[in-house]
């Protein structure tokens, strides 16, 4: 069966690097095609930098057609030699530049003398349409000054225009009518003061008539008003004695259903509650102290003696009286020593906890992983 060594790797998802990388690890992203590779080491075997190493998505692709964004430029200025000669060459800013030299704009103008003859011809004839200016017009200037301008005129005498339909709010010029108009519909003669205060003494009257009604003419007051600061009983909060009557007290509590606590420190002994967690903690504490005590049950059935099946027979009879002595769950087994150790069965080992020097492996598949 021949080795087989498998790459990080990404088949879908996001473009672009992994966001960590060992140091000299490979990763290839396959959604942009591009092969990924951790540069240096922070000290614990992390690359410092990821850099793209090779694939279409980050170099050019001499077979394919592929679109390259961002500006390119020479480290090496081509040689004239290199002027592009064929329709498919590449042309130089300078042989460009050369090249259009010389030559006109597509669309360009001439002047008089740029048309040989034409400036005579044209010398001793007057225009078909020729002007005047204002000066050539009698009168016409003495006409326009009595005229007012568009822009900020000065008008004087007494000057008209259109009335506006009420109601307009608008830049329209605004009549004497019209203001007129407005305040009347306005009702102006409601706000004087002799309207409503009619006593002049700086008070509105309907204020003044609002004030003078007695509280006794309220109805629905309130006979008197509790202060900020005032007291409850217990009966008049409703549903609190029910609340206190479901609480514990703290003197002798007659505690029902499974009361909780918190399991002590191993060894304390103190008026600390203590939990069902503390005594099987403190059980098994007192059979580790006992003399000639095993650490494990493996070390106790080795120490049996050569009989496995009596070593096997002890050593379960012993767990099982264990287990309902302290009330423990689980007994260690070699499983859970080995898991405890790192390790996983005869055919698969934690990968964390190997290390290979030397030697050959031959039909094995090594796989990099996702990311």
């Amino acid at each position: 069966m021949a080795n087989t060594i498998q790459l990080k790797r990404r088949v879908s998802g996001n473009s672009g690097a992994p966001a960590a990388l060992k140091s000299g690890e490979l990763a290839h992203n396959e959604v942009n095609d591009t092969l990924y590779v951790g540069k240096g080491d922070d000290g614990s075997g992390n690359a410092t930098t990821i850099l793209p190493l090779g694939g279409r998505g980050a170099f050019m692709d001499l077979g394919n057609s592929q679109t390259i964004a961002g500006a390119k430029t020479f480290s090496v200025v081509p040689k004239s030699s290199q002027d592009a000669s064929a329709g498919a060459d590449l042309v130089r800013k300078s042989q460009f530049d050369a090249g259009l030299g010389g030559k006109a704009a597509a669309g360009h103008g001439h002047a008089i003398g740029d048309v040989s003859g034409l400036q005579t011809a044209l010398d001793g004839k007057s225009d078909d349409a020729h002007g005047h200016v204002i000066a050539d017009v009698t009168g016409l200037q003495t006409a326009l000054n009595g005229k007012a301008p568009l822009a900020s005129p000065a008008l004087s005498g007494a000057p008209t225009a259109p009335t506006p339909i009420s109601g307009t709010n608008t830049t329209q010029i605004a009549t004497t009518a019209f203001v007129q108009s407005a305040l009347a519909g306005f009702g102006a003669g409601d706000m004087l003061k002799a309207a409503y205060d009619s006593d002049a003494d700086g008070k509105v009257d309907a204020a003044e008539a609002a004030d003078s009604v007695p509280w006794t003419g309220i109805t629905g007051k309130p006979s008197s008003f509790t202060p900020s600061a005032h007291s409850h009983a217990i009966s008049q909060v409703t549903g609190l004695q029910g609340a206190l009557d479901a609480k514990a007290p703290l003197a002798s509590p007659a505690l029902t259903g499974t009361p909780t606590a918190p399991t002590a420190t191993n060894g304390t002994s103190t008026t600390q509650v203590a939990t069902t967690a503390f005594v099987s903690a403190a059980i098994g504490a007192l059979i580790d102290a006992a003399p000639g005590a095993m650490d494990t049950l493996n070390e106790l059935a080795a120490a049996l003696g050569d009989d496995p099946n009596f070593a096997t027979t002890v050593t379960n009879a012993l767990a099982d009286k264990l287990a309902k002595a302290s009330n423990l769950a689980d007994v260690p087994n070699k499983a859970t020593a080995r898991s405890n150790l790192g390790l996983g069965s005869i055919a698969t080992q934690a990968a964390s906890n190997v290390t290979i020097t030397g030697g050959s492996i031959s039909g094995v598949a090594l796989d990099g992983g996702t990311f």
